[in-house]
């Protein structure tokens, strides 16, 4: 265990905040934090609560207020008012070089004085889920049944890339989905329903019988371990201009389009899932440029081609039209084979469930990243492997809805 403590003199930020208040918003605190701060009236004693808390979560740590930020340290407030830490990557570092996992946080105000105490520990961590989060799960009816929580298809996988399948479609039954239907060529059908107990297999031999087993489906998951080929490009090509209903193009969906005028004419909701990789290969631009410029290409390909896209990575962004979400849930370990898999089966049975697609994606992201984390206590970064988060996805959606 470590500690930090600090106490600010009320009456100094408040000359502060009548020299130059925006100056020293914009300085120290995050745009979430400014907007607590305005819903209490701007009261000089928040103020100086959240800066105190700042200054003792950087003595928790050992640096001071230096290569950790001001705004690196985010302090945020769950319904209760209670106040928490919501940990970026940089300060998951940190924490996790002195061995800590997790920061409890304590501000106390008296007549003149604001004083905040934080706490890191290493053990079960109390996460703090954002309202915002919190708000897109609602509680189940008791009088529901399994079709009631959505029809959900996975197309996926193909020869050695079975996996994938397997991952998307057990992610969607984790996720709340009631009915899950993989759907593979026929020469899959043996060993996916060997894999998939809980999971409803059907087999297509050509693209035909493909879509007559779509009709029925709430919404799909497109490409995860597809592979490639012209016999694919047909497949992701009609499936996108005849189905209707929502579809998640993940992976090798991505790759199989030539024409991406494709997605802008579809009249359904479409969520494109893409690493920078594979956004690179879709705006013909270098992967540099768009990891250098993650929001700006994410808006431009939402815009132009009329999808909610998810840019995978560090901090994962998600843009439908003028909204944006950046994500702060997840560690490096993710950064592993199947990972991307889980998440498109998140998303779709989010979808599915009736969440608005773009609140679904925000759930799936935080609760994946979530899950993530949990893994990361587990087994730490180094041996985390997708089935890991997978079956952390239950634990994690139990934390944001109560």
């Amino acid at each position: 265990m470590k500690t930090g403590v600090d106490i600010v003199k009320i009456k100094r930020i408040k000359d502060i905040l009548g020299r130059n208040q925006p100056g020293f918003y914009r300085k120290v605190f995050t745009e979430r934090e400014i907007e607590y701060i305005e819903s209490k009236n701007n009261d000089p004693k928040t103020v100086a609560g959240i800066f105190a808390s700042k200054e003792a979560v950087s003595k928790l740590i050992g640096t001071g207020i230096g290569y950790i930020s001001w705004k690196d340290i985010e302090i945020l407030h769950n319904k209760k008012n209670r106040p928490y830490i919501s940990l970026n990557q940089k300060l998951s570092n940190m924490l996790s070089l002195l061995n800590l996992n997790s920061i409890d946080l304590s501000i106390s105000h008296e007549d003149d004085y604001a004083i905040a105490f934080a706490v890191g520990y290493k053990g079960d961590s109390s996460f703090s889920v954002p309202d915002d989060i919190q708000d897109i799960i609602t509680r189940r009816d008791s009088n529901t049944h399994k079709g009631t929580y959505g029809r959900v298809g996975i197309i996926a996988g193909s020869t050695g890339m079975t996996g994938a399948a397997y991952l998307s479609s057990i992610a969607a039954l984790r996720s709340g989905s009631g009915l899950v239907y993989s759907i593979v060529p026929s020469d899959l059908v043996d060993i996916m329903s060997i894999k998939l107990t809980e999971v409803i297999v059907k087999g297509y031999n050509d693209k035909m019988e493909c879509l007559e087993l779509i009709n029925s489906m709430d919404g799909l998951v497109l490409g995860p371990g597809l592979g490639q080929g012209e016999d694919i490009k047909g497949l992701v090509r009609d499936i996108l201009s005849q189905y209707k209903g929502p579809i998640v193009l993940d992976a090798d969906g991505i790759n199989a389009i030539d024409d991406y005028r494709i997605l802008s004419d579809r009249t359904g909701i479409t969520v494109i899932t893409p690493h920078p990789g594979e956004l690179a290969r879709l705006l013909n631009e270098d992967i540099k440029e768009i990891q250098e410029h993650r929001i700006f290409y994410s808006k431009y390909t939402s815009n132009k081609y009329n999808v909610i896209i998810v840019l995978k990575g560090n901090e994962t962004i998600i843009i439908d039209d003028d909204m944006l979400y950046k994500n702060n849930t997840g560690n490096p370990g993710m950064a592993t084979a199947g990972s991307g898999d889980v998440l498109a089966g998140m998303v779709i049975s989010f979808i599915c469930q009736g969440i608005d697609p773009y609140k679904a994606c925000k759930l799936a992201v935080y609760s994946h990243g979530l899950a993530g984390d949990m893994a990361k206590e587990e087994k730490g970064e180094y041996g985390l492997i997708a089935s890991d988060i997978l079956n952390n996805i239950p634990k994690a959606l139990n934390v944001i809805q109560y």
